[in-house]
């Protein structure tokens, strides 16, 4: 055997082993796509270890609590031309830097009420569609549909299949839909539903929001659940495809986009997708629910809004988070997959080989 050949052997190798060592880890920090029984390292802080190890450019901006300012004046200055803070240019860069954040952090406040939704904002009009994998409890008058019944092992189903379970609970593509639920094998959180709200997204639904709470926060306010969903008439439900919310790997591989590995820091030091920037879909939690938008802004100062950004973990189903805040924070974002990524990496491996 050649050297040439030999040093092919060993990268499809490398591929082929890297790829099952991702499927091994889909199956412990993302099962819940699968219905299983997560664990992310129990205890472990993501945001803790960020202080510990550092993530580039992030790590700095630990160091400061006003480095995210310091950072966006920075990237004003450059972009207008002008390095030097002082002075009347500099005096002038800093008042439009600082109207430029009061207008972002207004829409970004515009976009959250957009998207999420506050209990006491529902109404008698609103659709509430629990997404929870094994809810014993639901908010009154709820659809149930358990989020794996929308997959196809660790992948959406096709949009059929997604039309017609969704009509099949009564669901039409006209309704307002308030999605609600929570993943507990993942320990809680708002995974499942900005799961499903990126599906419905994807389908076309456009009056679609995510219940800011579940039905604990529902029950604290005095107001009445069900052990049982409700049963409505079987609907049509007609989507509208798009691609737009989709990252694709010819996509991501062209460089056109921002590429956030939304992963465990020690899953993003074990291998990532080239030239990808670490931001944990943890770090834009409070517990089990979303930060405000001023925490939010603090945690993406490092991207771009003018350029497109695609966000991933292994599956996607926890990426769906930081794609959600992504959303709210007024980004262009995407939701891909890592799997995706090293399946397709090793089947262009192969080609190579074969041609060669």
């Amino acid at each position: 055997m050649s050297i040439l050949n030999a040093k092919k052997s060993i990268t499809c190798a490398l591929l082929l082993a890297t790829l099952a060592l991702t499927q091994s880890a889909y199956g412990g920090a993302e099962c819940a796509s699968l219905g299983g029984g997560c664990d992310d390292g129990g205890d472990w802080d993501p945001m803790a270890k960020l202080d510990e190890i550092g993530t580039g450019i992030y790590d700095q901006a630990q160091a400061s609590a006003n480095w995210p300012a310091e950072s966006r004046k920075q990237r004003w200055n450059m972009s207008s031309g002008s390095e030097d803070s002082q002075g009347e240019d500099g005096a002038a860069s800093t008042i439009k830097e600082d109207v430029r954040a009061d207008l972002s952090a207004e829409q970004s406040t515009g976009r959250w009420h957009e998207i999420i939704i506050e209990i006491d904002e529902i109404s008698n009009e609103n659709v509430l569609l629990d997404v929870s994998e094994s809810a014993k409890e639901h908010i009154s008058g709820s659809i149930a549909i358990p989020y794996q019944e929308f997959l196809q092992g660790d992948s959406l189903k096709s949009v059929p299949e997604l039309a017609e379970i969704l009509g099949n609970a009564g669901i039409s593509s006209d309704d307002p839909l308030v999605i609600y639920g929570e993943c507990l094998p993942c320990g809680g959180g708002p995974s499942a539903s900005a799961y499903v709200y990126w599906m419905l997204k994807s389908l076309g639904h456009e009056d679609v929001r995510i219940l800011n709470g579940y039905v604990q926060d529902w029950k604290d306010k005095g107001l009445p659940v069900s052990s049982n969903a409700t049963t409505r008439p079987v609907a049509e439900y007609v989507p509208q495809f798009t691609d737009q919310y989709i990252g694709s790997y010819n996509y991501v591989k062209s460089g056109q986009a921002q590429v956030v590995d939304a992963r465990t820091v020690l899953e993003y030091e074990s291998g990532t997708i080239p030239s990808a920037i670490s931001i944990p879909y943890e770090s834009v939690l409070d517990g089990d629910k979303l930060r405000n938008v001023n925490e939010l802004d603090e945690r993406f100062f490092i991207l771009d809004k003018e350029q497109q950004v695609v966000a991933f973990t292994n599956t996607g189903f926890k990426g769906s988070v930081l794609w959600l805040a992504l959303e709210i924070m007024g980004y262009d974002a995407r939701l891909y997959s890592y799997q995706n990524w090293m399946a397709n990496q090793l089947i262009e491996q192969r080609s190579s080989d074969a041609q060669e």
